[in-house]
């Protein structure tokens, strides 16, 4: 496989992730929350199974296999809930750009740790996101607490959710970095998201076989097999494909993400909100940036040198 192709593929996950908020939702809507989510882990998992096979325990560190599952189920629950609970089709999609700060949050977490040096900028990055959320929230750029209050209070179990989840996934990338040892047991991951929403739906006893019409079952599968390939390109740009470029598409991944939500919700999204989320992003790609400088760096000399060439 060539190394364009494999970075294409790669390029095709972000797509398919992107595509999983106006997915959720409308499964979510159609059958409910824990139905809808419950089924879409379990379909995922044995797609999942099926690419990937058992992985071999022998050669993976069982403290990332036990810690890595918890934080893996934990945010996977937080995020799928967070999106499934919102009360409308625009909450869910500004409800998703919450769960976004991860990227801002991991680059501060790895400094907190030593893995990274400090820069300024990451912290200019952090606050640029933050500060998205809140233009977000507030539909302007005078910063209001009662708005922000008001927006909370209209559904708060869905922002907590939300925020939760962007700090246990900030925690699950600093500890696989330091444990994975490159080895990646998603395929084991998705099996204990899917059992503990089983066991959460059979333990609450909300358990029943529901009615489902023939596009709420296509939208089921095509959730469950855009999470599944999703994971499953991803791993493949990412072997064989160009890292840098596909670390800095996943940046764009909550401008995409809300754009086809949008289409498949069938929903407006305000200007504030555009330009909210472009902060989001913004903020994002420079904590990327600020750590990075060594990687990109190349790429703006050979720049300088086809100016001067022409």
């Amino acid at each position: 496989m060539s190394k364009n192709l494999a970075t294409l593929i790669g390029l095709s996950a972000i797509l398919m992730w992107a595509s999983l908020v106006g997915l959720m939702k409308q499964v979510s809507a159609a059958i409910g929350p824990e139905l809808g989510i419950t089924f879409i882990y379990s379909l995922s998992a044995l797609l999942l199974l099926a690419i990937f096979k058992v992985p071999d325990f022998k050669q993976i560190s069982k403290k990332y296999l036990i810690f890595g599952t918890i934080l893996f189920v934990a945010y996977e629950v937080c995020f799928s809930f967070a999106i499934a609970y919102s009360q409308t089709a625009r909450q869910a999609i500004e409800i998703s750009i919450v769960n976004y700060l991860w990227p801002s949050l991991t680059v501060l977490a790895f400094v907190i740790f030593k893995e990274l040096k400090f820069n300024f900028l990451i912290i200019l990055g952090l606050m640029l996101s933050i500060f998205g959320i809140i233009f977000i929230q507030t539909g302007s750029g005078d910063f209001s607490l009662n708005s922000l209050v008001d927006n909370f209070h209209s559904n708060p179990l869905s922002y907590i959710l939300a925020f939760a989840g962007a700090i246990i996934w900030t925690f699950y990338c600093v500890l696989t970095k330091k444990l994975s040892n490159g080895q990646n047991p998603i395929s084991i991951f998705f099996v204990g998201v899917a059992l503990t929403l089983w066991f959460k739906l059979l333990v609450s006893g909300q358990f029943a076989i529901p009615s489902m019409d023939i596009p709420t079952v296509m939208t089921l599968l095509v959730a469950s097999a855009a999470m599944g390939f999703g994971y499953a390109a991803w791993n493949i740009g990412i072997i064989h494909g160009n890292i840098t470029v596909l670390v800095v598409a996943s940046y764009f991944t909550p401008i995409i993400s809300s754009i086809l939500a949008m289409f498949v919700l069938q929903t407006q999204l305000s200007m504030s909100f555009w330009q909210g989320t472009a902060m989001v992003t913004a903020g994002s790609f420079i904590c990327w940036v600020s750590t990075n400088w060594s990687v990109i760096q190349p790429f703006f000399k050979k720049l300088r040198k086809g100016q001067k060439a022409l």
